[in-house]
């Protein structure tokens, strides 16, 4: 068969390993970040011109808050918290942990009635804040709430500044609850009051919170009350305090830090449209915005002259509604706070998502999310519909210029079997408009230098399988590429080339090998060419090694071809047969799970001669088959004839490289004479005869 081929100016590629990865090093994250934050930074003070406006006022809405109203605010012992444009801290904490409690020694069964008492109590502003881990969260300040564990109390710089903010927090709760209707105090849009638990929490200051990749402390964190905080997927948003100023330098610690912490909420919170973080250095109070686009850093705002602006930011973020630190209010995620309101998904879900029409279906499970910093933040959830029909939901942020590509592929393959089948594809409406990354930043009419729109959409598809890791046999793995290089074939018989073959991109249900993820295929006419750098062909990896080493080299072409996706088949089927060592994605060694998506992904230039060493090499060299785990030693003879292929496409010039008939021969031959001691699909299985 002759293999068709794209012709293109530039190639791009994706970075993604295969596999949940294990940890990493410090240095090689730090890199990651570095490389994401190259032309995606816009840094108010030095890119905008001073009368411009501030992302700051579309987050933090200005209100009509006076100084004088702040200066009533005092902490329980009646010492005030700002005077003469200084903020005040509290320096015996344990008085005011006695007085809370005395405060709090109220029978009302609901918690409205515990703030109206508060509020006949007392005559002046003066409140009863949570001062100590062990009070803050109990029934004594929550009499709704569960209490929950706490690290030992410190005293620390940032606990006074969370001392502060929830002094400052459960002042103006009091008021906010006391407001029949909407005030310019408070001009943001409200959350549920009946539901409204949150706090500023320093727990985390001394201790970093627990991650596999990265170990940070996020300073004060914002939470909500009902959950235990085990990882960064609890955290709302954070404030890094520190005495030196942030400048406007890329190389500051603080700078380092506060991105890190942003790229873990976002990975492990990929439902959010955004995060915000808050920065208080040298008492500027800075807003650090990131999505998928990129990263803006707000001009600062110095909080002894504006005191008003700190608390409008410490109002809106703890009591307004969820929207205003990312979340997207077409779904929902559950957390423990759930069991403490109506949750309508109950204990068979773990969340819901709007479809198409505005329905709700239910999130079982998530089955895959991308790991990049300012990515298209992929997400596939396994959602079942009202009549128990399950799909796979893929929610992501596409790039303007390709909002459609997907879906129009999709229709092109529709009907191919081990093809998955689009039911519906739209974009996600906020506030009655498309929703891009475009709106927050329509106010400064300016870009970072790399800034690309992207659009939120969403696709409904099936079958809804697992992972390639899931397979239950060889004999079950091995079918499934068959199914994939059939699949292929019948694809580029449409002139639709997948282009970005990984194990991310293939699963298996029902035995059977499925095809997914076509955002980087081609329509075969002209295109650009892709590929996830594990699992790139020799020949492309040269190509773009060439082309970054010599800047383009003007108009130089590179031809991506069905032989090269089938290269890219041959290194995943490599990845499982040397790394798994038994079926349902059984690793019993940690050093073999990393040897190929890992190390190759960090050889950068040196990726092409490493394959090149592995498998255009004599036909004496067993290194390949002697890589293959103890589980795989059968498919031996498999993987060498699959190399020998490959080999032999290489050697003859005059040829487009290998074929698909040449690769489904061998996975048939291995299926039909080798496979004899493994079970068959259920499928397959012959009826018994009686």
């Amino acid at each position: 068969m002759t293999s068709t081929s794209t012709s293109v100016i530039l190639p791009t590629f994706t970075t993604s390993s295969a596999f949940t990865s294990p940890p990493h090093r410090l240095s090689r994250m730090d890199k990651h970040l570095d490389k994401g934050l190259e032309g995606n930074v816009l840094w108010e003070e030095l890119d905008l011109t001073a009368n411009t406006p501030s992302l700051m006022s579309q987050i933090i809405p200005k209100s009509s808050l006076d100084i004088s109203t702040i200066e009533k605010i005092t902490y329980t012992t009646g010492a005030p918290i700002f005077v003469d444009q200084k903020w005040k801290f509290e320096k015996n904490t344990s008085w005011g942990v006695r007085k809370a409690k005395k405060l709090k020694q109220v029978q009302d069964d609901t918690e409205m009635e515990v703030l109206k008492t508060y509020d006949e109590a007392s005559s002046s502003t003066s409140v009863a804040p949570n001062t100590s881990f062990e009070s803050r969260g109990s029934p004594q300040c929550y009499p709704t709430s569960p209490a929950r564990k706490r690290r030992p109390r410190v005293h620390t710089r940032d606990s006074k500044w969370s001392l502060l903010f929830n002094t400052i927090y459960t002042s103006m709760r009091i008021s906010y609850l006391s407001c029949s209707e909407r005030s310019p105090i408070f001009p943001f849009e409200p959350e549920y009051l009946e539901h409204l638990h949150r706090e500023w929490s320093p727990e985390f200051c001394p201790a970093p919170i627990s991650d596999t990749t990265n170990d940070q402390r996020p300073g004060l964190v914002l939470l909500d009350s009902d959950v235990q905080p085990q990882s960064w997927a609890h955290v709302l948003t954070c404030v890094n305090i520190q005495q030196s100023d942030l400048g406007t330098s890329h190389d500051t610690i603080l700078f380092k830090g506060i991105i890190t912490k942003g790229y873990l909420m976002m990975r492990e919170q990929p439902w959010r449209r955004f995060v915000v973080l808050f920065s208080l250095a040298a008492n500027r109070l800075r807003a650090h915005y990131m999505d998928c686009s990129g990263l803006i850093i707000t001009r600062p705002i110095l909080i002894t002259t504006n005191p008003t602006r700190l608390i409008d930011m410490l109002n809106t973020m703890s009591l307004g509604n969820s929207k205003v630190y990312g979340m997207d209010p077409t779904m929902h995620m559950c957390n423990e706070s759930c069991k403490n309101m109506q949750c309508e998904v109950g204990d068979q879900a773990i969340g819901w998502i709007e479809d198409k029409q505005r329905r709700k279906l239910l999130i079982i499970s998530i089955l895959w999310r991308s790991q990049g910093l300012f990515s298209r933040g992929t997400i596939c959830y396994r959602v079942r519909d009202k009549d128990g029909v399950e799909y796979a939901l893929k929610d992501c942020w596409v790039d303007e210029a390709k909002k459609d590509h997907e879906e129009k592929v999709l229709e092109i393959v529709r009907g191919i079997p081990n093809v998955v089948t689009l039911i519906a594809a739209w974009n996600v409406e906020y506030e009655g408009e498309s929703d891009s990354t475009l709106r927050i930043r329509n106010c400064h009419g300016k870009f970072s230098p790399c800034f690309c729109c992207k659009y939120h959409r969403r696709m409904l598809l099936t079958p809804c399988g697992e992972p390639l890791s899931t397979f239950s046999s060889k004999r079950e793995l091995i079918s499934a590429f068959r199914d994939f290089v059939v699949a292929h074939k019948a694809m580029i018989g449409r002139n639709v080339l997948h282009g970005d073959l990984s194990p991310n991109n293939l699963i298996i249900h029902e035995g059977r090998g499925f095809f997914i993820d076509f955002d980087h295929a081609q329509i075969i006419v002209q295109g650009s060419t892709s590929g996830t750098v594990p699992y790139m062909s020799i020949r492309l990896l040269y190509a773009i090694t060439t082309i970054a080493r010599d800047k383009g080299l003007g108009n130089m072409m590179v031809e991506q071809t069905a032989s090269d996706d089938l290269e890219s088949l041959f290194y995943i089927f490599i990845e499982f047969v040397t790394s798994f060592d038994g079926p349902k994605g059984s690793r019993t060694d940690p050093k073999k799970a990393d040897w190929w998506g890992e190390v190759m992904e960090g050889m950068g230039a040196a990726a092409a001669p490493y394959k090149s060493g592995l498998v255009l090499v004599p036909r004496r060299d067993n290194e390949l088959m002697n890589r293959t785990t103890t589980y795989f030693g059968g498919v031996r003879d498999l993987v060498q004839a699959w190399c020998y292929r490959l080999l032999d496409a290489d050697a003859d010039q005059t040829r487009d490289g290998v074929t698909h008939e040449e690769i489904e021969e061998i996975l048939n031959a291995w299926l039909d004479h080798d496979a004899i001691d493994e079970p068959r699909p259920l499928e397959e299985v012959p009826p018994a005869h009686h």
